[in-house]
């Protein structure tokens, strides 16, 4: 092993390239240099410099060793992001048809990451149909107010109200002048019905106007109603938005709002949905959003994911902030933004199939990457191997970590409330009866006293009238989502 050699550059593969990659190049290359084929005279030397990166690439702890060593000798620039994973298990058993291993990951910027806050091009669409007049009207003012006054100079902000139409009070700006921006917002009038298509198509052509190679790009959505005929079109702007560094956060205010709708739009854009149950609370969650948004380092977040043969993934959760599904398609999860004093915890499930032999085994590789401008002296892309011993007797069984216990429990009733949707919506209300009032006895264990009382007043009424109400439902839902205490029944 030789670390001044680029082992990388030589297979002419990245250095998150799965084994199978790395195979697929080796036998391209070795047809291509073999001396018997090819009568270059240095043909001979290139065959033995690839022959010797993929001894070293094609095995997994010396490709370990061999990037720890080019890291810590200079030759590889050290990554801009920090990247940590537990498992449940460190052995499993060989001849068992499958078993179930969790992966923890945490992810942050490195700690020793130099920053400056990243320009902002941020796009607010805000609804203002009849049904926002009053209280909730007045505190979406109050709370853009405020994040006009939070805005740096080289800040860009738009403003789009929408109801059955569109409109664009305040164009794409750098630089604005604050007293008539914020004079411009006053204006703002209830009319009209809701589509929210139409805001959405506006803000996103507001944003595309300032986008730049270091702006951190986001829209906030905030609606109060149900939108009706367009929810595909805005689903398909959100995975559109997702797929060009562009996050939402959607916001929806009271109970009369479709939060499956919202809550996907959020999901497909790396962004993240929020319930506000109070007008008053607004203009807080403006302030706390603008908060987090001039944290971020890494404008873009994605995970790979690169199983061995045998190894399925199964399902996967953010546990932080918020619990939400990971949507995981063709191997890859857009994460969203990465601020500092932000990480990004993720538990995945994984089910490996029967293996014969005793033996240490990869079981896959999780890569992430990142879009970190300015920090071109860095790499902006981590990696960890994930491997388990195998045995054939008791040393197979080990004690779950007690983080992981942790996270679980956590999910636990969080999966619970979704199994109770899920019943109702297939009409099997005494089952999702049954889980609500379990689901009460766990978070009056927890102190969580207003959310049991919630679950408990919809578990009464869904055996009564066979339905929750709109303000129950989005209450247990999101105020499960936001569980950080371990059931006292499943602690480590």
């Amino acid at each position: 092993m030789q670390t001044e050699k680029d082992y990388y550059r030589i297979l002419q593969v990245d250095n998150t390239a799965t084994e199978d990659q790395i195979r697929k190049s080796y036998r391209v290359l070795v047809r291509q240099h073999h001396p018997d084929v090819n009568k270059d005279p240095a043909a001979a030397e290139t065959f033995k410099d690839i022959q010797e990166a993929y001894e070293v690439l094609g095995d997994p702890d010396q490709r370990r060793s061999y990037d720890r060593m080019r890291e810590a000798g200079g030759q590889d620039r050290s990554s801009s992001l920090s990247m940590r994973a537990l498992i449940s298990h460190k052995t499993l058993m060989t001849n068992v048809e499958e078993q179930a291993i969790y992966v923890l990951l945490d992810i942050s910027p490195a700690t020793d990451l130099p920053t400056s806050r990243l320009p902002l091009n941020l796009c607010l669409v805000l609804d203002r149909s009849t049904s926002m007049q009053g209280m909730r009207l007045q505190q979406v003012k109050e709370g853009t107010r405020q994040i006009i006054d939070r805005l740096n100079p080289h800040d860009s902000l738009s403003v789009v109200v929408f109801s059955d139409r569109a409109e664009v009070i305040l164009s794409n700006q750098t630089g604005m002048d604050r007293a008539m921006a914020k004079s411009i917002v006053s204006t703002i009038q209830p009319s009209g019905g809701t589509e929210m298509l139409q805001g959405l198509t506006a803000g996103l052509r507001e944003i595309e106007k300032n986008r730049s190679k270091t702006s951190v790009n986001h829209l906030i959505l905030l609606t109060d109603g149900q939108t009706y005929g367009d929810e595909q079109g805005c689903l398909e702007k959100a995975e559109w938005s997702g797929h060009n560094q562009i996050s939402l956060t959607t916001m929806g205010v009271g109970s009369d709002w479709n939060e499956n709708l919202l809550d996907q739009m959020a999901s497909s854009s790396g962004g993240t949905s929020v319930y506000i149950d109070s007008p008053r609370k607004i203009v807080d969650i403006f302030k706390e959003t603008i908060r987090e948004l001039s944290t971020v380092v890494a404008r873009e977040l994605s995970m790979n994911i690169n199983p061995n043969a045998g190894v399925k993934f199964h399902e996967g959760f953010h546990i932080t902030p918020h619990i939400h599904r990971l949507e995981v398609r063709a191997d890859k999860a857009i994460l969203g933004p990465l601020g500092t004093g932000n990480a990004k915890t993720i538990l995945m499930e994984f089910r490996v199939q029967s293996h014969p032999i005793v033996e240490e085994r990869r079981l896959m590789r999780l890569t992430i990457d990142g879009d970190v401008p300015s920090q071109s002296n860095r790499r902006s892309w981590e990696w960890v191997d994930i491997a388990v011993n195998f045995f054939d007797g008791p040393q197979a069984s080990g004690e779950i970590p007690s983080t992981i216990v942790t996270a679980l429990g956590k999910l636990a009733i969080f999966k619970m409330q979704e199994k109770a949707m899920e019943d109702l919506e297939t009409g099997n209300v005494s089952s999702a009866t049954q889980r609500l009032e379990t689901m009460a006895t766990r978070l009056l264990n927890l102190g969580e006293t207003d959310l049991a009382r919630a679950a408990l007043l919809e578990a009464g009424r869904l055996a009564r009238t066979g339905a929750l109400s709109a303000e129950g439902r989005k209450k247990i839902k999101y105020g499960t989502r936001s569980l950080s205490i371990l059931p006292k029944e499943i602690k480590p």
